[in-house]
């Protein structure tokens, strides 16, 4: 059961919780050294043409003090204005997220269904071996993929089936980008094909370091649920082992698992990126890593938090979805 008490009162929390990570999002961009407006003008005219410096940071508000510069950010975020990119001038951040966002919630919504998937049904398996030699070595396993950094692994996968490998003269994956060039972008087979060829080495990086966390709660809930007096009863009726396991210890052992989703998806976000920039696929990962690389201010403020954003209200989903799950839950 829900109150609308607790719901207004995390929303007074989420709200907190947002204009904190609103304002560090102000702050720690202009932590970095360096000038944007110079940095810009070096890159494209490998010169400092005489007073484009002092009017590119008035065009940017980089001029006045630090707190002009935060009241007219926080004015422009009630407007809903992110502002202007100052890499990819005259193009807004808006414009740019929305390029490049689809490509992010493909590859981590493809990936984080697949991974709960196969964590679930893993973690299922061992579970209810709890004890037995197979559960011992199976759960030895996820333990260590879980350990293993997505970085390492994409690096890892990048070189062996995307440039050592060669069958017929061709890579078994490309090595980078969402899709080929020789491909129209658009509702056809060959750029769907090109699509999924580009996605499947960082997709593959993915799943394996992220479905092991899903699998070893799953298993944890699951070897405790079977000592609960509901699956001794279940034994008692004389159900099978398959139906016991499905219908009553699996049923209930998912519900932590809910609760997981939300409080690893920050951690799965952190290693998209990370992935997004080893295989340069176009995605906010991708786009954060070049912004941050040339000091675009307002290209990492609004990323940093469309994530940000993200991550808060998908632990609040998660918790409204849990008491509708488990009718034991009071939330008040």
């Amino acid at each position: 059961m829900i109150t609308l008490r607790y719901i207004l009162r995390k929303i007074i929390y989420m709200s907190i919780t947002l204009y904190i990570a609103i304002t560090f999002n102000f702050l720690l961009p202009r932590m970095i050294p360096g000038n944007p407006a110079i940095t810009i003008l070096l890159s494209r005219y490998k010169y400092l043409p005489p007073g484009k410096v002092k009017l590119l940071e008035s065009e940017f508000h980089l001029t006045g003090t630090l707190w002009q510069q935060y009241v007219g950010y926080l004015a422009g975020l009630v407007h809903g204005n992110l502002g202007v990119s100052y890499y990819f001038y005259p193009e807004s951040v808006s414009q740019i997220i929305m390029t490049h966002l689809p490509w992010t919630l493909f590859l981590l919504g493809t990936a984080t269904v697949i991974s709960v998937i196969i964590g679930v049904a893993y973690g299922s398996y061992i579970g209810w071996r709890a004890g037995s030699r197979s559960e011992s070595l199976l759960s030895s396993i996820a333990v260590t993929l879980t350990s293993v950094p997505y970085f390492w692994l994409g690096l890892i996968f990048q070189l062996v089936f995307a440039v050592m490998i060669i069958i017929n003269g061709f890579h078994i994956f490309p090595v980078a980008q969402a899709y080929s060039y020789n491909v129209t972008p658009g509702p056809n087979l060959p750029f769907i094909e090109s699509v999924a060829w580009h996605a499947a080495l960082p997709l593959i990086t993915l799943i394996i370091t992220s479905f092991p966390g899903f699998a070893l709660i799953m298993r944890n809930t699951m070897a405790t649920a079977l000592n609960e007096d509901y699956i001794l009863m279940a034994r008692a009726k004389g159900l099978t082992q398959r139906r016991i396991m499905k219908r009553y210890a699996s049923r209930n052992a998912i519900l932590p698992v809910a609760t997981s989703i939300a409080l690893s998806f920050a951690y799965i976000v952190g290693g998209a990126f990370l992935v997004e920039v080893i295989f340069s696929y176009p995605g906010i990962g991708y786009t954060l890593y070049n912004a941050v690389t040339v000091g675009d201010y307002p290209l990492m403020q609004g990323i940093f938090l469309i994530i940000t954003t993200t991550v808060i209200l998908a632990n609040f989903f998660v918790d409204i979805m849990y008491a509708f799950l488990d009718p034991r839950v009071s939330l008040r």
